[in-house]
């Protein structure tokens, strides 16, 4: 039996774990983590002056690296802060092993400053959530939280762990990581769905996000190419599912029941592979998958197969393995290779007729003042001449963002599916220490930024050579956008209470240099992309301001 404080079960666990960085804000229960920090841990300390950014930051770092990231929060108000974020992290299942120190056991009876049931407080948001009982157990339940962190589906977890358990010394043995292969394939189903995607004229591919969790994109461009379907993302996907200029890329699905549904009935099979089927934002009375078309579904996750809609079969298995299990049996019983191939033509042609008209639309709006979101979007795309990696909280404008990029690299777009503000930013700084050979740039919204202004200090204190771009429309241009569609008083009065950022607007170049990193605001569409390009090169980071239009029209 080793003789092992709490703290020593902590840091050998996350040192075996292979955890980089511990992303935190410092607090008084957890001390004796940050002492442990002063000597050589192997564990580099990811300073966040907020716990929201700290849980974005390793939110980031998990989706780029495709493995567990470690946060450490500060008791309740610190979970609290970051409860937004582990939300966030929870829809885009993010291996996040969350811990926080939770009070004396010996005075909790008395209940102390800071105290609560932090158990309670992120449970609903975890796929475990537990509060050590013993100092003996630390090790045990570190090392359960990163497997559990890391097993389909992927998401959060949550410890607990007392003040005075870190420093007690224990007998005990900390458990070694153990090898598990989630590599599953679901084998009766395949040689069903390949036939059923053969046979059809019109398949259709939903992609989701445990396609590029599973590092699958690139088979499944083979799959998509093998047997002719057009691909769309699923709703709000948080990765890069497809490469976002190949011609059988269709865009993302929109995020109401009518726009989802139209968009399969263009279809006679749909395969959904690894997505979330099919949640909608905004409500609309009708269903979203029209009588006419037979779904396939493959996902690790028993729960979501055929949790809201029928399904003609389910396959549980690992995206990555059953979709090359899947090519597999295309590529042997596949005799219509000539059919398929004018298929493919055909779509991409039609693509290269809608990309032609982008443009023209594009270099129309570019001669505005202020741009729209489209131009400007389309300005930053076209400023990426070496390897990119974006960072998605444009909000409003992320149509306009998946429509310019040009992304064909996995793990080289990241988005919010929880729809929190205040997450873009940090999750930057995860990314770019995941990614330090790449150039990342944050594409964000004024209301998204002035949630976490905070994060900016983190990128100049650690030196990370982000790009951040404010696109400005001043103010919650999203929520105008929607009562405008239902024709309600502020549109009639054209008052639009607390949704204007105004009075004072934001001096955002200010806001940059208060935290330490350079700034320049863009005032014309047509010295966006030479502007991006200059922070881009500027190797450390930066943030541009771009005042983009802010005429409200109706979302869609």
């Amino acid at each position: 039996m080793a003789h092992l404080s709490g703290r020593d079960q902590f840091f050998e666990v996350a040192r075996s774990e292979g955890a980089r960085y511990l992303f935190a804000n410092p607090g008084t229960t957890e001390l004796p983590i940050f002492d442990e920090l002063a000597d050589e841990t192997g564990i580099e300390l990811i300073l966040a002056l907020q716990e929201a950014t700290a849980v974005a930051a390793a939110d980031g770092y998990a989706q780029a690296t495709r493995r567990p990231a470690l946060v450490n929060l500060h008791i309740a108000p610190g979970v609290a802060n970051g409860l937004g974020n582990i939300f966030n992290a929870m829809w885009n299942r993010s291996p996040v092993v969350i811990t926080a120190g939770q009070q004396n056991t010996n005075q909790l009876i008395q209940e102390p400053m800071l105290a609560a049931d932090l158990v309670k407080m992120t449970e609903q948001f975890c796929k475990w959530s537990y509060e050590v009982e013993r100092p003996e157990d630390i090790g045990i339940a570190m090392r359960r939280a990163f497997k559990v962190a890391a097993s389909p589906p992927h998401g959060p977890v949550f410890l607990s762990i007392p003040w005075n358990y870190l420093d007690q010394q224990t007998d005990t043995d900390v458990p070694p990581p153990s090898p598990i292969d989630h590599g599953t394939v679901a084998v009766d189903g395949i040689e069903q769905a390949a036939r059923r995607l053969l046979d059809e004229k019109q398949p259709l591919i939903v992609a989701g996000d445990e396609v590029a969790r599973a590092g699958a994109v690139n088979e499944l461009v083979a799959l998509a190419e093998a047997v002719g379907a057009r691909v769309v993302g699923e709703v709000l996907h948080s990765r890069m599912v497809f490469p976002m200029d190949h011609p059988l890329w269709s865009g993302m699905l929109p995020p109401v029941n009518a726009g989802i549904r139209s968009v399969l009935e263009q279809a006679d099979v749909a395969l959904v592979v690894g997505a979330v089927m099919f949640p909608p934002f905004f409500y609309n009375p009708v269903g979203a998958v029209p009588p006419n078309v037979e779904i396939i579904q493959i996902d690790p996750d028993p729960y979501q197969i055929a949790k809201t809609y029928p399904v003609a079969l389910g396959l549980r298995g690992d995206a990555g393995a059953t979709v090359r299990a899947l090519l597999s049996k295309v590529r042997e019983i596949s005799d219509k290779a000539d059919e398929i191939a004018a298929r493919v033509k055909s779509y991409g042609e039609a693509r290269a007729g809608a990309v032609a008209g982008m443009k023209a639309a594009v270099e129309a709006q570019m001669q505005k003042d202020p741009v729209s979101s489209f131009a400007a979007c389309a300005a930053i795309a076209d400023a990426f001449d070496t390897p990119t990696s974006v960072v998605d909280e444009s909000v409003t404008a992320t149509a306009a963002v998946r429509a310019a990029l040009r992304q064909r690299e996995p793990d080289s777009y990241f988005f919010f599916k929880g729809g929190g503000l205040g997450w873009g930013i940090p999750a930057s700084a995860g990314v770019q220490l995941a990614q330090p050979d790449r150039k990342v740039v944050a594409i964000v919204g004024d209301g998204a930024t002035c949630y976490v202004p905070q994060s900016l200090w983190t990128l100049a204190h650690h030196d990370l050579p982000v790009t951040v771009v404010v696109l400005n429309n001043g103010g919650y241009y999203i929520l105008k956008s929607q009562l405008l569609g239902m024709n309600q008083k502020a549109v009639k009065f054209d008052k639009w209470p607390g949704m204007d950022i105004a009075d004072p607007s934001v001096d955002f170049m200010s806001l940059a240099s208060a935290f330490g990193v350079p700034s320049e605001r863009v005032e014309k569409g047509s010295e966006i992309t030479s502007a991006v390009r200059k922070a881009m090169g500027s190797g450390g980071p930066f943030l541009l301001e771009v005042p983009i239009d802010g005429t409200v029209k109706p979302m869609g």
